[in-house]
C-alpha cells in the first residue's frame, strides 16, 4: 500500500470508531444548555375534579348574562328580541347561583367571575366584527342584529354541550343530575332563539335531518334551528357573523365546550 492509502485507510478506522462509540449504550444524561438563560421552570401539575368543572361553568355563567347585558346596551335588538334576552340573562343568572351551591357542595370555592379566556379570545373578536372595530380596520355589520342571535344562539348551544360534557365528567352522580337540568334549559334557549330568527315552522328541525337539501342563503348567513342534530353534538360550533367579504364569507369561529386552556382550576381568583 502506498503512504496514502496507509493514511486514508486510517482515517477511515477513526471515523468508524467514533461512530461505533456514539452508537454504543451510554446513560442518558440532561440535555445540554447554550448561553445564560435561566434553568428551565417545570409547569405546576393541576387537578382536574368536580369542583374544578364547575367553577368553569360558572364562569361561563357569569359571562353569558354580562355579554348579554352588553348585547342589549347596543340597543340592534328589536322589542321581541330584547324581551327574549332579558329571559335569558334572568336564567342564567339563576343558574349561577345555581353552579355556586353545586360547587360548595363539592367542597370547592364558587368563582363568581366572567371566564376571562373565552371574553378576550372569543367573544371580543365576534362583538368587534359584529358591531365594527377602527383600530382593527373591522366594519360593522350589515346585519348586525341577527348576528347577535346567531351568537347568542351559538353562546347557548355550547353551553348545553359543555353541561351534556359534565355528565360523564364529573365524578358525583347529584352532581350529574344537577347539570343535565342546566344543560336542557340552554338548549331550550337555542331553541327558542332559533324559532324567533328563522320563524316557525322553519326554524324548528334542519331539513337535512329528513333527508332533504338545505338552501343556501344568498346572504351568507347561517340557518339556525330548535333541532339541528338527531343527538346532541359536543362538536365545535362554528359562528359565522360580521360584513360578507368579496368570495362572499363572513367571519367565522368555533365555540367550543371548556377545556384545560379554560378551565378555572383551584386557586384562581377573579384577579389570577
Amino acid at each position: 500500500m502506498t503512504r496514502r492509502r496507509v493514511l486514508q485507510a486510517g482515517g477511515l478506522t477513526v471515523a468508524l470508531g467514533a461512530f461505533a462509540a456514539a452508537c454504543g449504550k451510554s446513560e442518558e444524561g440532561a440535555p445540554g444548555r447554550v448561553g445564560y438563560a435561566p434553568a428551565a421552570t417545570a409547569l405546576p401539575t393541576e387537578i382536574v375534579d368536580d369542583p374544578v368543572y364547575l367553577r368553569t361553568a360558572n364562569s361561563i355563567e357569569v359571562m353569558l348574562v354580562q355579554v348579554y347585558e352588553e348585547i342589549r346596551e347596543t340597543g340592534v335588538l328589536d322589542a321581541t328580541a330584547t324581551t327574549l334576552l332579558d329571559r335569558l340573562i334572568e336564567d342564567h343568572a339563576a343558574a349561577s347561583a345555581t353552579v355556586a351551591g353545586l360547587t360548595e357542595d363539592a367542597g370547592g370555592e364558587p368563582y363568581e367571575c366572567a371566564n376571562a379566556w373565552y371574553l378576550d379570545r372569543v367573544i371580543d373578536p365576534f362583538l368587534a366584527n359584529i358591531l365594527g372595530d377602527e383600530a382593527l380596520d373591522i366594519p360593522p355589520s350589515n346585519e348586525p342584529a341577527r348576528d347577535m342571535m346567531t351568537l347568542i344562539n351559538g353562546l347557548e348551544s355550547m353551553t348545553g354541550a359543555m353541561y351534556q360534557q359534565q355528565v360523564e365528567l364529573l365524578n358525583d352522580a347529584d352532581l350529574r343530575a344537577a347539570v343535565m337540568v342546566l344543560g336542557a334549559e340552554a338548549a331550550r334557549h337555542a331553541g327558542a332563539v332559533a324559532i324567533l330568527v328563522m320563524g316557525a315552522p322553519e326554524g324548528y328541525a334542519d331539513p337535512s335531518l329528513f333527508g332533504e337539501e338545505v338552501a343556501l342563503d344568498p346572504a351568507a348567513l347561517t340557518p339556525l334551528y330548535a333541532v339541528p342534530t338527531q343527538f346532541g353534538s359536543l362538536a365545535a360550533i362554528p359562528v359565522a357573523v360580521g360584513v360578507p367579504s368579496s368570495a362572499g364569507t363572513r367571519y367565522t369561529a368555533n365555540l367550543e365546550t371548556p377545556s384545560d386552556n379554560s378551565f378555572i382550576y383551584t386557586g384562581m381568583t377573579c384577579d389570577v
